[in-house]
């Protein structure tokens, strides 16, 4: 197995880095458990969360199928089941859950696709149930995105450009960022599922506040869950990867609390970090401007906004813009990628440029001290990808501490 090592410090700027081991791990938000491995159509990706085509309504994304490439059009899985599950009260139990679910591929490869809400008990099983909301018909290849409206409600599935940006290859050579950045993911697609809807449908009465998570599953068996980014590769043991994914996020504390404990007295961080990072839900205010850590945005510069809180550094950057072209509308998430994906350019052969007084890192020479994390040799770019997830986890952890959009009552 690989050996991640995670990257610490406190200002980059100056060199003060620590450079600590930590155990293994091969994916990043998706990949990272066995069963997501070997179910591609359900490993998760990465999970959105954001203001809709209306001030009343959100849009939930969740994407799977990641680091498809140009020409090859996965299908959903049509024995597997997709949720956006909701908790409204705090407790870190869902309320509500959309479920999300497609049938076999047709002669030209669309599917049709049912959603059901589930409310009460029935929002907490690993089921098809709950009152139909809407149906549709998968968008193939790169056509014009098939898009199903039922009132206020609209839905989408089907290929996508990746939105997640970020230079993978200066990171690997030792926090080379170059300006510009070089984005590893560029040209590269996943399956996107994206369903808009009214606040007022999953909201508790008089509440503005809530948290997301995904959970996709099949014959009642999870294969993989998300909130944030990161917590499952991070600070798991590969040997325990599938038991956290099969645990519900209001038994995160009492289960994994001490684990994540032990990773972070190992990485010579605050354990109290523990009670931010779990359970794993991405929360989010309705009544506030949605922007990371406030939900998700498509457009969210997640790399710089934690490389910035890790370093305590308001100017570090990787210095790569999203070069996603993303839609005023409904779905939003950018069309998928058709010519063959670029080679991103290694970062020891890129012309390095300060880019910035201040700056994390702008020498495409390692700053002294600084090593990059071992992803390994002949791994997939998601085993790299999520090497940087180590540091980004620890820095949303920070600001969550600082004050989230809703507090999670664990219960147990």
């Amino acid at each position: 197995m690989k050996r991640l090592l995670l990257l610490i410090s406190g200002a980059l700027a100056t060199g003060a880095v620590l450079l600590a081991g930590f155990g293994p791990a091969s994916g990043a938000d998706h990949g990272d458990a066995p069963l997501a491995k070997a179910n591609h159509a359900e490993d998760l990706a990465d999970v959105y969360a954001f203001d809709g085509s209306s001030t009343s309504s959100v849009v939930f994304v969740m994407t799977v199928n990641p680091l498809t490439m140009p020409g090859d059009a996965p299908s959903f899985d049509q024995g597997g089941l997709y949720q956006f599950r909701i908790d409204n009260n705090g407790d870190a139990v869902p309320d509500v859950t959309y479920n999300v679910t497609f049938g076999a591929p047709a002669s030209g490869g669309a599917q049709t696709i049912s959603v059901k809400k589930a409310t009460g008990g029935a929002a907490d099983a690993f089921s098809d149930g709950g009152a139909q909301v809407i149906t549709g018909t998968t968008t193939v290849g790169a056509a014009n995105p098939s898009v199903a409206t039922s009132g206020a409600v609209k839905l989408f599935a089907g290929l996508r450009d990746d939105p997640f940006f970020f230079d993978l290859n200066a990171f690997k050579a030792g926090l080379a960022f170059r300006n510009p950045g070089n984005n590893f993911f560029k040209g590269l697609n996943v399956s996107a599922i994206v369903l808009e809807v009214r606040a007022s449908d999953f909201l508790a009465s008089g509440k503005t506040a809530a948290g997301v998570w995904a959970v996709t599953s099949k014959g009642g068996s999870v294969i993989d869950r998300m909130g944030r980014p990161a917590i499952n590769t991070v600070f798991i043991p590969s040997a325990q990867k599938d038991a956290f994914n099969n645990t519900k996020p209001g038994n995160d504390v009492a289960t994994w609390k001490s684990t994540v404990v032990s990773a972070l007295n190992g990485l010579k961080s605050d354990p109290a970090l523990a009670d931010a990072l779990l359970p794993d839900i991405l929360t989010f205010d309705t009544a506030k401007p949605f922007g990371f850590l406030n939900g998700r945005k498509l457009t969210d510069d997640v790399i710089d906004a934690e490389l910035q809180l890790v370093t305590a550094n308001p100017a570090a950057s990787d210095n790569v813009a999203n070069d996603s072209t993303f839609s005023g509308s409904f779905p939003f998430v950018g069309a998928p990628n058709t010519a063959a994906a670029p080679t991103p350019v290694p970062a020891a052969t890129a012309t390095a440029a300060a880019g910035g007084a201040g700056q994390a890192a702008a020498s495409a020479t390692p700053a002294t001290g600084i090593t990059a994390p071992n992803t390994g040799s002949g791994g997939t770019a998601e085993d790299s990808r999520t090497s940087w997830w180590i540091i980004a986890g620890l820095a949303a952890a920070a600001a969550v501490l600082a004050g989230g959009a809703i507090v999670v009552r664990n219960r147990g």
